[in-house]
């Protein structure tokens, strides 16, 4: 029996704790995630100078400008200070690369506020922002903005029930050209990795979109059974070999992980470093969030195919090499009348 076999109590003991606990957290709490950004208006007061706005400036503004929204009879519901180059489209708190001094004071309100009562209040911050003394060739805007509702669960819900389609097909597809034995595995795999994953999101409570976790569970187990399937098809090989073919369940095994194990590594650190990439070029935002988060149930992926499927599998192949022996020793009625 190859060394990961042996350990499999230990992998099973790992996986399971986390497990439990992100059930009963799950239970108690559930996801800690925030809903699509609805519907809303924004003002941003943005100011642009190459030297540092100070303190007594800042403050200027958010007098300024909550002094305005008192006097037009409007209340927000959130204020953001925004560093760097302000999107007009987000209501979310982002950090861009800055084009001198970029400071933007953004104030959120509900869809349902007069459009005609914040524009009035935008008209009173330019007057009083005119009134200020602010440094010479300081240039600062105020702005309206109407945010529509962007709802990603619609696409991406479609996109978690289409690989778990693809995941299905896979399975019935490792069934028929690698065996009943390797689908059961990765059948267990890919059902472990998609609870290791939703178990991770609950115990650590990272934020996450609504939809998300249902997501990451359709990648973990798609990248579960991509991973295995470059098990599968060392494992095929070596039942072609007749050098091979007589291996114990465990030394098959084994001798499987041994020549396989940079392929599935080098898949799974492709995987990752692609997400990695993407996620840090948009920089802040919905896919950004996303892409991130996507590199648990990789993650979850990798260590399932390098540790726990193939401990699993020593023994799903010895139970199913105990079988094959047994028919072969004491062949059917059938095969009998077929071999007269």
């Amino acid at each position: 029996m190859n060394k990961r076999s042996k350990l499999f109590a230990v992998w099973l003991a790992v996986s399971a704790a986390v497990i439990i606990a992100g059930i009963v957290l799950f239970a108690l709490l559930g996801f800690n995630t925030s809903p699509d950004r609805m519907a809303g208006k924004t003002v941003d007061i943005r100011y642009n100078i190459v030297v540092e706005l100070s303190d007594a400036h800042k403050e200027t503004l958010r007098s300024a400008s909550e002094n305005a929204f008192a006097a037009n009879g409007v209340s927000y519901e959130e204020a953001l200070t925004l560093e760097g180059q302000a999107d007009p489209t987000s209501n979310t708190q982002t950090s861009f690369y800055p084009t001198g001094n970029d400071f933007t004071l953004r104030y959120v309100f509900e869809e349902s506020v007069s459009a005609e009562a914040l524009q009035a209040a935008a008209d009173d911050i330019r007057t009083a922002v005119a009134e200020a003394q602010f440094e010479s060739g300081a240039e600062v805007s105020v702005s309206v903005h109407t945010l529509a509702a962007e709802r990603f669960s619609e696409p991406l819900w479609r996109a978690a029930v289409g690989i778990a389609v693809g995941v299905v097909v896979a399975l019935v597809y490792t069934g028929i050209r690698f065996g009943i034995g390797c689908a059961l595995t990765g059948l267990t795999a890919a059902v472990h990795d998609v609870l290791l994953t939703l178990a991770f999101f609950a115990v650590t409570r990272v934020p996450v979109y609504a939809f998300a976790p249902w997501l990451y569970a359709a990648i973990a187990a798609a990248a579960s059974l991509c991973l295995w399937l470059v098990r599968c098809m060392k494992l095929r090989e070596q039942a072609k070999d007749p050098a091979l073919s007589a291996l114990s369940a465990g030394e098959a095994v084994g001798e499987t992980c041994r020549t396989t194990d940079k392929a599935v590594l080098a898949l799974a650190g492709a995987a990752l470093g692609i997400l990695a990439v993407c996620a840090a070029c948009l920089f802040a935002g919905g896919g950004a969030i996303v892409l991130a988060g996507a590199l648990v149930p990789v993650a979850a992926a990798a260590y399932s195919a390098m540790l726990f499927a193939p401990a699993l599998h020593t023994r799903v192949k010895a139970g199913f090499d105990k079988v094959n022996a047994k028919r072969t020793r004491h062949p059917s009625a059938k095969a009998r009348k077929r071999g007269e």
